[in-house]
């Protein structure tokens, strides 16, 4: 079992880099890669949507998503629980291999402990249409700060990785260093939650996705987007060149 991390894929938009990743194709069932939010499927089931459905789900390797800002909260909303090592799952459908790792949740995969948190602030949301192309459920609520907190008590606040869609408040501006692209919100209630994660975690690397590139912004962290790297490895130069 090995387990994989990449960017955001939105749908089709983005997925030519798992069409180009001849890794994956030596890959079985047993080894995972996780994409780091702004998964996208479903959004307007069309054909096309579908026949990309299909081939991620006929992938010799199995994908695992947390949710971005950029997903159709009110499908996911309807899809059932599921245990799955030792964390809440949901399949995309009844028979998909295909599964978002919940908020606030922590994985056992391949020896390690992955702690999980979706969601983010959309940038564009001026532009999009409430409950057709943007959801409010893409923050996280008290709630989910709530249950996450004590699922990290039961583990004594310690884990392996962090997998979430944007950060936290103090990583944002080396995250974005040197050229910003949109103007994201300086805090949130989820950037903040993070910022106490910062404080508190003990963990060994924190990979994100969400700022559209490819970066290691400081020790322990990882921004994603076309790269593919195995949990517990960082982006090396000839990666991003």
């Amino acid at each position: 079992m090995t387990v994989y991390v990449t960017g955001d894929i939105h749908g089709g938009l983005d997925m030519q880099k798992l069409r180009d990743w001849d890794l994956g194709d030596s890959l079985t069932s047993d080894d995972y890669l996780i994409i780091a939010g702004d998964f996208g499927f479903p959004w307007d089931f069309s054909a096309e949507e579908c026949a990309d459905i299909a081939w991620l789900e006929s992938r010799p390797y199995t994908v695992l998503f947390v949710d971005g800002n950029h997903e159709r909260f009110d499908h996911w909303a309807e899809r059932p629980m599921e245990l799955w090592h030792g964390g809440l799952t949901q399949r995309l459908s009844d028979t998909s291999p295909i599964r978002r790792l919940t908020r606030g949740e922590v994985f056992e995969l391949d020896g390690s402990t992955i702690f999980t948190m979706g969601g983010a602030t959309s940038v564009d949301k001026e532009y999009r249409i409430p409950y057709s192309s943007w959801w409010p459920q893409e923050l996280p609520d008290e709630r989910n700060f709530e249950e996450a907190r004590a699922k990290l008590d039961s583990v004594g606040w310690k884990v392996d990785y962090v997998v979430t869609h944007t950060c936290s408040t103090r990583m944002l501006s080396p995250t974005l260093y040197p050229a910003p692209g949109w103007n994201y919100p300086a805090v949130d209630r989820l950037t903040a939650f993070f910022d106490e994660l910062e404080d508190r975690l003990d963990y060994k690397c924190w990979y994100y996705g969400h700022f559209h590139r490819d970066a290691n912004p400081a020790e322990r962290h990882t921004v994603l987007y076309d790269c593919i790297v195995r949990l517990g490895g960082e982006l090396q130069p000839w990666d991003v060149a």
